[in-house]
């Protein structure tokens, strides 16, 4: 994707983004936007290239964003949705507590908020309510990054259009 710090600052109600680069610098292949027009002008714009899909990851609809929870119970519902994907555990009070790490209190407020929300019931195991939620993975139209990295440097034709090679 092509976008200044400045569009990623509006989508993320204004906070700084500063940082954004150094953050993501492992996880992200960013390449600066060079313009030619006789010495080198670093433009404002970054191209990111976001890296393929791994295996085992799951796929969430926007629709779950909508779902009026605390970030931190979203976080363990994620981590539920993983863990019955590919954790191999069964899906009780022991077996997650000891897999997530976190204390009893907090899986029990985070349950309770999940089973208001109609996204967990309560049974032996557990049950995910993922309708509408967890999506099928779609690796079919992921572009590979090429293991050899190659600088290109956009052109200027006569007319002020960016050239972009191939």
């Amino acid at each position: 994707m092509r976008i200044t710090l400045d569009e990623l600052k509006r989508t993320s109600d204004g906070k700084s983004v500063s940082s954004f680069n150094k953050i993501f610098k492992e996880y992200l292949d960013i390449k600066p936007y060079w313009v030619d027009n006789g010495f080198y002008y670093l433009t404002r714009r970054n191209i990111y290239h976001i890296p393929a899909m791994e295996e085992q990851c799951i796929t969430i609809s926007n629709k779950f964003a909508l779902i009026e929870l605390d970030a931190a119970v979203k976080g363990f519902f994620i981590q539920l949705l993983l863990l019955s994907q590919y954790g191999n555990i069964k899906l009780i009070k022991k077996n997650i507590i000891k897999a997530i790490r976190i204390d009893k209190k907090t899986y029990d407020k985070y349950i309770i908020e999940l089973v208001g929300a109609d996204l967990v019931s309560i049974t032996t195991p557990l049950t995910l309510h993922t309708e509408n939620i967890l999506l099928e993975n779609d690796f079919s139209k992921q572009k590979k990054l090429p293991t050899k990295k190659v600088n290109k440097i956009a052109e200027i034709d006569d007319n002020g259009n960016i050239i972009i090679p191939k």
